[in-house]
């Protein structure tokens, strides 16, 4: 359990964490980095300070029953969105947040966060599975798979907040939608505990962590098209592309088209907005347009 948590933290900052810092400004580097690491210990600290306090104390005026499973399923989006927040009670935190820097700076607060849950999850499974944790690490694939994930699902609900905060409606609705995203993440977890799902469990654990990939493809979308680096990695990825109908080259972006492979691609040319399928050219124009 120990090597696999370890594994799992590794894979995180080598991607995560590299993105975070090749996206970040020399001059922010500091203060972004004390934000990841002002939430590492936040998961475990929710956890253990006020999660299983409160669910002992409702255990005592409910008792263990359907309603107590219910408001369990609420635990985690109330006390861990707060969790990854705080740091925005510093005024030197707050004051440097900006349009441009909201997605570095959910990276950091999620990735800490995401890092911290990690321990947090491992000692649970030890105590509680010690069957699983007593497994080689090379067979808990499925453990380092999904705290991988939960790395950007949790940097794309906090920047849903920032978001909200910096560029629309508020704080308060960006914190609410924040959380019952979260809720809706964790739901199916619920569902398969009631038998939604099918009677078979392993079926049910195959659309549980369907759902979880599902959540981990619209969280990264959510980060890279809010970061502006949907064209820029488009272009890494797919390269240019002429429009048949329009005759004009352009860059082909990393969520503007169904992909066929790394050349054939159905997708609406950013010029004249019609749909077509496209190849892949070999060069670059100087005159492509980038979406």
């Amino acid at each position: 359990m120990l090597i696999a948590t370890l594994v799992a933290m590794l894979v995180s900052l080598g991607v995560f964490g590299t993105w975070l810092w090749c996206a970040t400004p020399v001059t922010e580097r500091r203060w972004m980095s004390l934000c990841l690491m002002a939430t590492l210990p936040t998961c475990w600290v929710m956890f253990h300070g006020v999660r299983m306090p409160l669910d002992g104390w409702l255990v005592t005026l409910l008792g263990d029953g359907e309603a107590l499973g219910w408001l369990r399923t609420a635990y985690a989006p109330l006390t861990e969105e707060p969790a990854k927040l705080w740091p925005l009670l510093l005024p030197r935190v707050r004051k440097s947040i900006t349009r441009e820097n909201i997605v570095q700076v959910a990276l950091a607060l999620g990735l800490g966060f995401a890092l911290g849950e990690m321990v947090t999850v491992a000692g649970l499974i030890a105590e509680r599975k010690p069957e699983i944790a007593a497994l080689p690490w090379y067979q808990l694939g499925g453990f380092i798979q999904e705290r991988f994930m939960t790395c950007a699902i949790h940097s794309g609900m906090t920047a849903i907040v920032l978001a909200a905060w910096r560029c629309g409606p508020g704080f308060r609705w960006g914190f609410a939608s924040a959380t019952l995203a979260h809720y809706c993440a964790n739901f199916p977890i619920r569902m398969a505990h009631l038998g939604w799902l099918g009677a078979d469990k392993n079926i049910a654990q195959l659309l549980v962590a369907l759902w979880v990939v599902g959540c981990f493809t619209i969280a990264l979308a959510w980060l890279i098209g809010l970061g502006g680096w949907n064209s820029r990695l488009g272009v890494i990825f797919y390269g240019h592309a002429i429009c048949p109908s329009c005759h004009q080259p352009y860059g082909r972006g990393l969520f503007t088209g169904f992909n066929f492979g790394m050349n054939l691609r159905y997708e609406r040319c950013p010029l004249c907005r019609k749909w077509h399928w496209t190849r892949r050219t070999i060069a670059p124009s100087k005159n492509a347009v980038v979406p």
